[in-house]
């Protein structure tokens, strides 16, 4: 107990031993939300059950893909035997690069001046900015939503024209990207965002 790390308060030993600084500790707004499990049903979105998604430790820890070249020096490293380089998110200044990947990719961006991001999940682009009313806007291929900024509650969700019916729609990479979004661009101001229309 006396060697304990304490890794569940605050780690970071990866952003320690990365020899190409591509680690980076953002803090965060701790969070304990409910998301609803969403349902594509003749049409519309029905909310059922909800899923708790908790962030309980501040200081989180992102991947500047631009400087990785997944050396390995974060695995010989991590005391809970994880691979931070592919396990934590990986934010993208690369269109190109963004799009080449499947999952776990992020990239920061502006639209119109609103802060926004946009993120690959099972290949597919998800995006959500936030607007002047504090708003969260969630846009996928399926769906699109609106959720308060701070509690993550559901305001509203419809499927996107043409999508078709789903078993389940998921609103946890739609959290995800709002808590990397508002830690990273509070806390980590000088990183460069793309430019969306």
């Amino acid at each position: 107990a006396g060697r304990c790390l304490d890794c569940a308060r605050m780690c970071s030993l990866c952003v320690s031993v990365c020899p190409n600084l591509a680690f980076m500790t953002y803090e965060t707004e701790r969070l304990d939300a409910r998301l609803p499990l969403l349902t594509a049903r003749d049409r519309s979105v029905v909310a059922g059950a909800t899923r708790r998604f908790t962030v309980a430790q501040a200081l989180q820890v992102a991947v500047l893909t631009d400087f990785c070249n997944e050396c390995g020096n974060c695995t010989t490293f991590c005391p809970t035997a994880g691979a931070p380089h592919r396990d934590k998110p990986r934010l993208y200044r690369s269109a190109e690069a963004f799009e080449a990947e499947r999952d776990n990719a992020y990239a920061l961006g502006l639209r119109v001046e609103r802060w926004a991001m946009r993120a690959r999940v099972a290949g597919e682009t998800h995006e959500i900015e936030i607007d002047e009313g504090g708003r969260v806007l969630y846009r996928t291929p399926a769906m699109t939503a609106v959720l308060e900024a701070r509690t993550l509650d559901l305001v509203s969700a419809e499927l996107t024209k043409g999508a078709a019916d789903r078993a389940s729609l998921s609103l946890l990479p739609c959290a995800t990207m709002y808590v990397l979004l508002d830690g990273v661009r509070r806390s980590l101001p000088h990183l460069p965002a793309m430019r969306w229309s």
